[in-house]
């Protein structure tokens, strides 16, 4: 009896332990549904292979500045420029459009239609500004002023002085110029602008400018 005894209290002592320790009495890891799967993948670029999930994980917590630095990084990396850490002429004309239209939809639907390129666009051509053309420097400063990025008559040189909340102008964001430039990006955007236009991003349609004469090109 003493040793029947014995051994029910040990086989009662495994028992327990197995069940503390998860050996039993718990299911397998479960893999995430087939919706948490699908959007994940939907967010990494069939071309670039870049994961744009960081970037909507941001957004998503109205996180704008470090948003902002997520969409430098990566389109760095969608034209390959990562080692460089800045855009020629030729590398922003060959940014793939998947990833620039994934980069303008997030921010839009973050900010509920007030942020993204294609926001600007509108606002790039209606201050007189053509994609792809440089105008007279006076109709990229009246862009400039418009989202925001200059103020008394001085460009915004430095990201941090930027306002990273949904107060910001319409425009404002996202800002993914490098910084120290002083003519804030114009080459760059205005290329960046034509870009938009290439991906049927935008309509590629050319709002009369509210007021003024239009500027004429620079040849």
């Amino acid at each position: 009896m003493i040793q029947s005894s014995t051994k029910k209290t040990l086989a009662l002592a495994v028992a327990l332990a197995l069940i503390c320790s998860g050996w039993v009495g718990s299911s397998p890891a479960q893999p995430p549904p087939t919706s948490q799967r699908a959007a994940a993948s939907s967010l990494i670029s069939p071309e670039t292979k870049i994961d744009y999930a960081p970037l909507q994980l941001a957004l998503s917590r109205q996180q704008f500045q470090q948003a902002n630095e997520i969409t430098h990084r990566l389109l760095l990396a969608a034209a390959d420029r990562s080692p460089q850490g800045w855009f020629r002429g030729e590398d922003i004309d060959k940014l793939p459009c998947w990833d620039l239209k994934t980069i303008d939809t997030l921010w839009k639907t973050a900010s509920k239609g007030r942020f993204g390129f294609s926001v600007q666009y509108d606002i790039f051509v209606k201050t007189g500004n053509r994609p792809g053309r440089l105008m007279a420097p006076e109709a990229y400063d009246k862009f400039g002023e418009a989202v925001g990025w200059r103020q008394n008559n001085q460009w915004t040189i430095f990201k941090q002085n930027l306002n990273y909340t949904l107060q910001a102008p319409v425009g404002h964001l996202p800002n993914p110029r490098d910084e120290y430039q002083i003519n804030g990006g114009r080459l760059e955007y205005t290329g960046l602008m034509s870009r938009l236009q290439a991906c049927k991003i935008v309509s590629g349609t050319t709002p009369t400018p509210s007021s003024g004469p239009l500027p004429q090109p620079l040849l």
